[in-house]
């Protein structure tokens, strides 16, 4: 009995002295730095007045998708381009832009101007 409780100790001692730091993140990776780029690059456009909504994914161009693109753009200046299948470095850069745009106008911008949209589009 008292081996037992010997060889469990020593399980859990031995459990405890082999636990070290986590591994450390590398931000060396060449892909993750050019994304770091990129988004600068947005965020730079942004200021310099470019203002790109990005849809990442498949969209369907209906009438109302036709209007609500020319709304955005006559309203707000900002165009809205749609990537169905983006690289990731055009993600990085939409992903940054878009976050641009929605801190400037807020967050539920689009949910907001898709309902001013659609309540013109009715008339």
């Amino acid at each position: 009995m008292s081996y037992r409780i010997l060889i469990l100790i020593m399980l859990i001692w031995s459990c405890k002295s082999n636990k070290g730091a986590p591994p450390k993140l590398e931000y060396n990776d060449p892909l993750l730095i050019r994304c770091d780029s990129i988004k600068k690059v947005a965020k730079l456009d942004f200021k310099n007045g470019v203002k790109e909504y990005d849809i990442l994914g498949t969209v369907e161009m209906s009438e109302f998708e036709k209007f609500y693109w020319n709304f955005m753009l006559t309203k707000y200046q900002i165009t809205i381009k749609a990537n169905d299948q983006p690289s990731l470095l055009e993600e990085c850069y939409a992903e940054s832009m878009n976050f641009e745009i929605e801190k400037k106008y807020g967050d539920d911008f689009i949910e907001r101007t898709m309902k001013e949209a659609r309540a013109e589009f009715k008339k």
